[in-house]
């Protein structure tokens, strides 16, 4: 696993001149994302959107500690941006129903980028922006479904909303 020190620093490289056009800091939406995850995915949170918003290729993150599995959950947490409200919920239901480590790494980065994201929205140039609330509920509610269906929760859990993480 990559050390949460390194992945800031690529961060930090990576996006350093990023921008919204708010004119907030991509990193500022990062350092938020990091800070809402448990340890074990925070070089995932620092690293979340390295694929999508910049040139840093893949095999550097390996060269640099990112293990197999943390790549796999980055690719997962990847995504064109297509300014559909269908395409971005599609792309939430592939990451509440990806199993193994890296499925379990991006739904806790994932949900913590979707609550900063419903706290500071992303409005695209278009006008559009991704239903963060609505995208949250879906993978709460797939995850505790999938859970339930596993055994691994509890009835009185899925109904009342136990942390799926």
């Amino acid at each position: 696993m990559m050390e949460a020190d390194a992945a800031r620093a690529i961060a930090r490289t990576a996006h350093e001149s990023d921008r919204r056009r708010e004119g907030e800091s991509l990193l500022r939406h990062i350092e938020r994302v990091a800070a809402l995850v448990p340890d074990w995915a925070r070089s995932v949170a620092w690293l979340h959107e390295v694929l999508e918003q910049s040139t840093v290729p893949e095999q550097d993150l390996l060269i640099g500690g990112l293990s197999d599995e943390e790549l796999r959950a980055l690719r997962l947490l990847s995504r064109e941006d297509s300014g559909s409200d269908l395409a971005y919920l599609g792309h939430i239901k592939l990451i509440a129903r990806a199993g193994g480590a890296a499925g379990h790494l991006a739904r806790a980065v994932k949900r913590a980028d979707l609550e900063d994201r419903r706290r500071h929205p992303l409005v695209r140039p278009s006008g559009w922006s991704p239903p963060y609330g609505t995208a949250l509920q879906m993978l709460n509610r797939i995850e505790r479904r999938d859970l339930l269906d596993a055994g691994r929760l509890s009835r009185s859990e899925a109904r009342f909303g136990g942390d799926p993480s």
